[in-house]
């Protein structure tokens, strides 16, 4: 029985481990030799791709390196690291997160790509980089690098929805076109982008002024990481 459990475990772990990649482009599967395959370590977060969001590529779970799978083309990624360390024995946790990096990427059908960086060691390395995170885009085959640029600072979900313009989001249905490209148009009932509220125009609808209004944005406050709150204020000094 001891020895059924431990192959039942290695099985599990070996699908965990083995996870399927992350279709990214529009319209019907293509075979691996048809698009372009991106490689990303398990601590790296993706902030957006070409400017889109991209909620899929970060949707996997596991250690290892996700695979991300999108059209031949150019991508420009914003990427940023992040990791939790233990503290004190593992009495506390502290989170760190940097500054993204933009991994850019002219992919041909069949390469295979890896947003490739130095790991810090521990916390204090990680913290050292929290404002300079940088790295590379590695060609698999060929061994091409093309060295990262300082990306934007990280924003939150209620970041996004409380800055200006208008944010578009990635789905399985519309995909994430390289740059020069079209994205296919959203089938019905599908929402292709989500308007937020900007500094020129106000919004249609306004919250209460009560103290249920009030305390939501208080729990808002409490949940956002001292970057997001940052770049709140950021905005709301504009």
């Amino acid at each position: 029985m001891r020895h059924l459990l431990c192959v039942a475990a290695a099985v599990l772990l070996s699908a965990c481990a083995q996870q399927a990649p992350v279709k990214l482009y529009s319209g019907p599967e293509q075979p691996a030799s048809q698009v372009v395959v991106v490689q990303v370590p398990d601590t790296l977060e993706i902030l957006d791709i070409n400017g889109q969001p991209a909620p899929d590529a970060n949707s996997m779970a596991g250690n290892g390196l996700r695979e991300l799978q999108l059209q031949p083309g150019e991508y420009r990624i914003n990427a940023y690291f992040e990791n939790g360390y233990d503290i004190g024995g593992g009495l506390s946790h502290e989170i760190v997160r940097t500054r993204s990096a933009t991994f850019s990427i002219d992919g041909q059908a069949g390469d295979v790509w890896l947003l490739d960086f130095a790991a810090p060691a521990n916390l204090q390395e990680a913290q050292a980089m929290e404002e300079n995170f940088s790295g590379a885009a590695v060609n698999t085959a060929t061994g091409q690098r093309v060295a990262t640029v300082p990306g934007p600072a990280y924003v939150s979900l209620l970041g996004q929805m409380l800055g200006s313009g208008t944010q578009s989001v990635g789905t399985s249905t519309t995909g994430i076109a390289p740059l020069g490209g079209e994205t296919a148009a959203p089938s019905a009932g599908v929402v292709a982008a989500v308007p937020v509220p900007s500094q020129a125009a106000a919004p249609q609808q306004t919250l209460p002024a009560n103290d249920a209004t009030l305390s939501t944005l208080k729990q808002l406050w409490l949940m956002l990481s001292p970057q997001s709150r940052q770049a709140f204020l950021d905005w709301a000094e504009k």
